[in-house]
Formats: C-alpha cells, structure tokens, sequence
C-alpha cells in the first residue's frame, strides 16, 4: 500500500513522462508491448461513424470482422461514395520504431476480391496511418489481399501534399513467393514502422518472408504528426457482396529511438 502511495506522490512531482508509458503518449522514452489474444474485443480507435462496432465480433477468441455493401466508416467514404470500411485502429508515439504483428485468414473457401466485370478491386487488411490524417494523406505502408497479394512502403516526396508520394511495391504474393493470403490458412504478417523525414524505415514480412525492406524514407505525409496509426480491418472499394475475414495473436511493440 505504501508503494501504491508512493507511485502517486512521484508522478505529481516528476515529469510524468517517467511513470505513464501509454501508447496514447505521443512520446515515450520506454519500450512498450501489448498483446491482443481476442479472448474479448480490445480497446480500439473506430472511424467517425463506427462501422467496426456492427462488423466486428469475438468467435473461438478470434476476431471476425464482415464488412457489407454500403459500410462507410469516414467522412470521405460517406462523401465520396466510393468506398467502404471497417477497421480497428491503435497508435503509438512517433519517437521510435513500432512492430505490428497478427494472423490472418480468409474462410476456408470462396472468398474473392472482384467485382461484377471480374476486375480485381482494391481489399486492404492492414495499414499505418497517422495523425492528422486529411487530404488524401497515402498509408506509410500496408498489405492488400486484392490482386494474389500485394503490399507496398511509401516514400512522400513533398510535404503537406500527400498525394506526390512514390511507392515501392510487391506485387502479387503469390507469384513472387507463392503465399496466397485467400487460402483459408493462417499467415503470420509482421509489420515494422519506423516515423522520420529521412530515416524512415518499413518492413513487411510474411510467414517469415521478408516482402519488403526500404530505409531512409521520408515516410510521414506531413511536417510533423502527432501519433503512429496502425489498423487491421478491411478497407475497400465498392462491392456488392460481404466479406469475411479474421483476425488473431496481435502484437504492437514500441521502442524508442
């Protein structure tokens, strides 16, 4: 109990910097890791209209996520109506490195990304975002399940105009390492995100193949940004037909530089 007392008398008189290591922070001089087992639904960030809360649910301590026909978790995709989402997001402070780890699986059959013309149509299931995130700021990174598989880091080549990026790409998973993330098998996707205007560093690996590996990016869309945004989810555009994926074992580890 003297301990409990004493934890409360330093954190008014120190930084409390020293006692608070939360990935709310926007700066942490600590390591921090938590682990999601989805035993129950974590504490997550939703987009502006939540979709996440009706397509999201706990079954055999796996999240299970159905996105359907006119799910517009942002104010863009109401606006623009062209596409549509449902994803957990998190975040971590910007002064250091985060790890993104999780499995990930299809139904044992039948799932697709097309639509009525057999077009492949964009299916993003992981991405890092951060905060601000406006004006059609691109992800850092992210993994797409559209077109066999695909994933790509990005470097932004004039600030505060995030549409003038370049991507670096790996296109079609399954021809260039014969993963098919729609087999309806759990694979392992790991993600490393380093934040910085000429340091930056992205790392994608699947089922312990590394996919890409690019440094000294310029990886921030913006002059300065508050927090690291990572999410799992779907993001799409427009089908008529529901998805199902599933989610388990997420990982999220910050270290700082």
């Amino acid at each position: 109990m003297y301990f409990k007392y004493l934890l409360i008398f330093c954190s008014l008189i120190f930084p409390s910097k020293i006692f608070a290591y939360s990935f709310d922070q926007k700066t942490s001089d600590k390591e921090i890791t938590k682990f999601y087992d989805f035993s129950k639904m974590p504490n997550y960030y939703p987009h502006k209209y939540n979709t996440t809360k009706k397509a999201a649910i706990i079954e055999n301590e796996t999240l299970k996520i159905t996105i359907e026909p006119g799910m517009r978790g942002s104010s863009s995709d109401v606006k623009y109506q062209r596409t549509e989402r449902a994803e957990l997001g998190f975040r971590t402070p910007i002064n250091g490195t985060t790890y993104y780890s999780f499995k990930f699986r299809t139904p044992k059959e039948g799932f697709k990304t097309v639509d009525e013309k057999f077009e492949e149509v964009r299916t993003m299931i992981a991405q890092f975002k951060s905060i601000p995130d406006r004006g059609g700021a691109q992800p850092a990174m992210a993994v797409h399940i559209d077109n066999y598989g695909r994933a790509y880091c990005t470097h932004f080549i004039k600030k505060d105009t995030p549409k003038k990026y370049k991507r670096y790409r790996a296109y079609s998973l399954y021809d260039l390492f014969k993963i098919d993330l729609a087999d309806g098998e759990w694979h392992k996707i790991e993600m490393t995100y380093r934040p910085s205007n000429t340091k930056g560093y992205c790392k994608i690996v699947i089922d312990g193949k590394t996919i890409l590996e690019k440094k000294k990016l310029d990886n921030i869309p913006f002059k300065k940004i508050k927090a690291v945004k990572p999410r799992i989810g779907i993001y799409r555009d427009n089908l008529n037909y529901s998805q199902i994926v599933y989610f388990d074992d997420l990982t999220i580890k910050f270290t700082p530089e």
